[in-house]
C-alpha cells in the first residue's frame, strides 16, 4: 500500500517551521496582499510563502514610490510575473487569507486585498536572511525561478531551455547583517517589453 518516500520522510522534520536559512525553495504563495507604507506611501506586496516541504516565510516586496517611481522590488515583481507566465496582474480583490495578527500573537482569517494571479501557483524562490534587530533575522527575497525548469526570468525571455544561472545565483547568496546594509533602491526599471519579446 505504501512505498518509502525519503523526500516526504525528510520533510516531516521541517513541516510548519519558519525558513531560517538562505537557499533555494520551491512552493507557493498562500497570500499576496497589496500594501501601502503608512510612512512613505510606497506600494508593495506582502507575501506568505509555503514550501513543498511545509516551511514558511513571510516577506514584503516594495515596488512603486508614492510619486510613481519604480524601485528594486518592481524588478522582482516583473521576474515573478515572467516565471509564472503572467502578462498582467489585475487590481487586488478582497479575499480571505491567514494573516499573522501581532496584537493577538497568532494567525487569524482576514479579508485582505490580494493579487489572485500570484497565489497558489508553483514558484521557486531564493531567500537570504536579513538582520532587522541585533541577532534577529528574517527572510528576504533574493530571486525567483520557474519551479518546473529552474529557469530564471532572463533565461525565459531569451527563450533558453536549459538553466545556467540559478546555480550561480544560489552560490552568490549572502545573508545581510545590520551594519552597512545597502538600500534596495536600484535604478528605475525599463518600459514594458513589446508583445513579440514575450515568449508566453
Amino acid at each position: 500500500m505504501y512505498a518509502l518516500d525519503t523526500t516526504a520522510a525528510k520533510s516531516a522534520d521541517s513541516t510548519g517551521f519558519q525558513i531560517k536559512e538562505r537557499g533555494k525553495y520551491i512552493g507557493r504563495f498562500t497570500r499576496a496582499e497589496h500594501i501601502v507604507s503608512e510612512r512613505t506611501g510606497t506600494k508593495g506586496i506582502d507575501f506568505d510563502f509555503v514550501s513543498d516541504s511545509g516551511q514558511r516565510a513571510r516577506f514584503s516586496v516594495y515596488t512603486v514610490k508614492s510619486d510613481g517611481t519604480t524601485i528594486y522590488g518592481f524588478k522582482q515583481l516583473m521576474a515573478m510575473m515572467t516565471v509564472l507566465k503572467l502578462r498582467q496582474i489585475l487590481d487586488p480583490v478582497m479575499s480571505m487569507a491567514r494573516v499573522y495578527d501581532f496584537d493577538q500573537g497568532k494567525e487569524v482569517e482576514k479579508n485582505v486585498p490580494q493579487f489572485a494571479e500570484l497565489v497558489n501557483k508553483p514558484i521557486g524562490i531564493l531567500i537570504t536572511m536579513e538582520e532587522y534587530k541585533p541577532g534577529k533575522f528574517r527572510p528576504n527575497l533574493a530571486g525567483v525561478f520557474q519551479a518546473e525548469t529552474d529557469l530564471v526570468a532572463s533565461e525565459i525571455l531569451e527563450r533558453k531551455t536549459v538553466s545556467a544561472q540559478l546555480e550561480k545565483m544560489v552560490a552568490a547568496l549572502r545573508d545581510k547583517p545590520m551594519k552597512g546594509t545597502p538600500s534596495h533602491s536600484g535604478p528605475e526599471a525599463g518600459h514594458p517589453a513589446d508583445d513579440e519579446d514575450i515568449p508566453f
